[in-house]
């Protein structure tokens, strides 16, 4: 080969890659510009106090997801419509295009085989909440597995993703909401309920009444916004206004707001 024409050959390729390399980015841009160009975000959201609240009068959504999502999108001249959906329900709801968010999600290894995370809004602890006077049975993950005390959960949470299978031995009463799994430990047909710091505090802080235990080993899970796959440039815009937000102390902020310990 001549060198014009090996020159002219590595020419060629190089039109190739960049070609190739052209269109992957401007598909990428393509992709964003169909979410935020189209002025409206869809964020999913779940009925359970504090990640999201709905006055029932108004309609209108309130918690520390909203509150996230206004800083997350604030200035971007994009409206906001929430979807109602539910925990058990929501990497179906992505993956239908029902909508293109859905805040305080966890990432967990068999949902992030369905759909794509942003990097973690904050993290909590996982836990139990008794009315019981004797908490020494919950001390430990160990000794709450066993088939005389019944669990109760909320369907698809990350607090029952993550610890129902190692807790094979514990009755489980697995409910659709916050309300429900809070019934059924007040009528007595539950001992304790499972969920997350943040849920106890604000029920305790709110019924003035509780026991919150956190078993050993301590388990704590980051959160996250929960995207559908294949949004790779939403994903990334996502990241770098979340990183925005945690250096100017945007998201300590609402996380203190709704968190009484902080977190």
């Amino acid at each position: 080969m001549t060198v014009r024409r090996f020159l002219k050959a590595g020419a060629s390729l190089l039109a190739l890659v960049s070609l190739l390399g052209g269109s992957a980015v401007a598909q990428a841009s393509d992709d964003l510009a169909t979410i935020l160009g189209s002025k409206v975000v869809r964020v999913g959201a779940v009925s359970a106090a504090p990640w999201y609240l709905k006055d029932l009068r108004s309609n209108q959504w309130t918690g520390l997801v909203p509150d996230l999502v206004q800083a997350v999108f604030q200035g971007s001249g994009v409206s906001i419509d929430y979807v109602d959906t539910q925990w058990g329900t929501a990497v179906a709801g992505l993956q239908s295009d029902r909508f293109d968010l859905l805040g305080g999600f966890n990432k967990t290894p068999e949902r992030a085989k369905a759909v794509d995370f942003s990097r973690p809004i904050g993290s909590h602890r996982m836990g139990v909440l008794t009315l019981e006077q004797d908490t020494s049975r919950y001390q430990s993950w160990d000794s709450i597995n066993q088939a005389s005390i019944r669990l109760a959960a909320i369907d698809g949470s990350a607090a029952a993703t993550l610890l129902q299978p190692r807790l094979d031995k514990t009755q489980w009463v697995i409910v659709p909401s916050s309300d429900a799994m809070q019934l059924e430990v007040e009528s007595g047909r539950a001992n304790a309920f499972l969920t997350n710091d943040i849920q106890m505090a604000q029920y305790v802080a709110k019924r003035g009444r509780g026991h919150i235990i956190y078993p050993l080993p301590v388990q704590s899970q980051a959160t996250n916004f929960g995207l559908r796959k294949d949004r790779e440039a939403f994903r990334a815009w996502l990241d770098k206004r979340l990183d925005e937000l945690d250096k100017n102390g945007t998201l300590a902020r609402i996380w203190a707001h709704y968190v009484p310990t902080g977190k």
